[in-house]
């Protein structure tokens, strides 16, 4: 078990307890918060062991590596979080260190399992223990099904983001949204933002979260199947999803090519592809 906010977390204890009576738990997580630091890995790193688990100076990414690398321990899956805050929308599985923790033990051949809060009522807001109540007991449910099942056929790992204070929500199967803009601000506007050195500094707002964030004016308009719609609603969003980079349209991408080379571009076919069913892989690295 890992996050991103750091091994004294709230949100990582309130899950290890709630995961406890199920599963045999090691928890490797960052020394401090590292939140939205991505899959960003180092080179080099700390690690010391202490009460709580092994504290890593270091990304959840670094944490996923350490694990199973270095611990005398055949794993089962990585369970991230509890995040307090969501993890939804498409671009923002790229951002977060919850997610990327998840992601990582994916590439590594782990399920994973990311689980996030949200509280749709009154938005980001610092989480008690109990508001972790229900991530805990869809963390349990998912590690022992998963124990039991494994993960779907070509899902590397579930990315959950739960509604911090409804009783006995629904849950809902999801896709995440693939809408994103950003607002900028410049200092005049924003008084938080400093000018240093002559400069104009400006502050960068994700207004991907403006319909979740309550009384702001901006519609809900997402329907029930997509993850931010569905915790908007007060439902638990569970998206299953796969690590991949899947090669699109390679025939249309020959012809945008062509005339680079003195021949023509050659898109590639499934008999130019690693045949994974007879064990041939290809290392890119």
């Amino acid at each position: 078990m890992t996050n991103d906010d750091g091994l004294d977390a709230v949100g990582l204890r309130a899950v290890r307890e709630a995961l406890a009576p199920v599963a045999d738990v090691t928890v490797v997580a960052p020394a401090d918060d590292r939140s939205g630091c991505a899959r960003q890995y180092s080179r080099q790193f700390g690690v010391t062991e202490t009460p709580d688990g092994w504290a890593v100076d270091g990304t959840p990414t670094d944490c996923v590596h350490f694990g199973r690398a270095a611990l005398d321990t055949a794993f089962d899956l990585v369970v991230a979080g509890c995040n307090d805050g969501p993890n939804v929308g498409a671009h923002r599985l790229g951002q977060s260190g919850t997610v990327a923790a998840a992601v990582q033990a994916g590439f590594l051949g782990l399920p994973g399992v990311a689980v996030s809060v949200f509280d749709p009522p009154t938005g980001v807001r610092g989480f008690d223990p109990d508001d972790y109540r229900e991530a805990g007991r869809l963390a349990r449910f998912l590690v022992d099904r998963i124990a039991e099942t494994g993960l779907p056929p070509g899902v590397d790992f579930l990315n959950c983001n739960v509604p911090a204070t409804a009783s006995d929500p629904p849950l809902r199967v999801t896709e995440p949204v693939h809408d994103f803009d950003v607002r900028l601000q410049t200092a005049d506007a924003n008084p938080d933002t400093e000018t240093a050195d002559g400069a104009t500094a400006y502050r960068l707002f994700d207004a991907f979260y403006d319909p979740l964030v309550p009384d702001n004016g901006v519609p809900q308009t997402d329907p029930p199947g997509t993850d931010r719609g569905a915790i908007r609603r007060e439902v638990v969003s569970v998206s299953p999803l796969s690590v991949g980079y899947q090669t699109r349209a390679p025939t249309e991408t020959a012809t945008l090519c062509d005339g680079y080379a003195d021949g023509p571009a050659v898109a590639a076919t499934d008999t130019d592809r690693p045949d994974e069913a007879d064990g041939e892989t290809t290392d890119t690295n």
